[in-house]
């Protein structure tokens, strides 16, 4: 990923994996255990907490000076991709 200001942006394979999984489901409240069956399935033994570290760590890292959170909280619910998607390529090779 590429900030701004034209730096990389580093993420982890998990944080990757979350990113696009909201990109694919833009707008959309997802929850806890929908986050990891997307992006980790029941196979492994993760927390749900995992995925609340995890946004927050995109949160931090795709922070934008002064802007809107691109994630929301949703109380009681889970987390929103709040940012406008205008195209999402899933031909895309990582």
């Amino acid at each position: 990923m590429v900030d701004p200001d034209g730096g990389n942006i580093e993420l982890t394979g998990a944080e990757f994996d979350l990113l696009l999984t909201f990109l694919a489901r833009p707008g959309r409240v997802l929850s806890r255990d929908q986050l990891l069956d997307l992006t980790r399935g029941r196979d492994e033994d993760v927390l749900d907490r995992s995925i609340d570290v995890l946004v927050s760590r995109l949160r931090r890292k795709l922070a934008v000076g002064g802007t809107a959170q691109i994630f929301k909280t949703v109380r009681n619910g889970g987390y929103q991709f709040a940012a406008k998607v205008t195209h999402l390529d899933e031909r895309m090779s990582y």
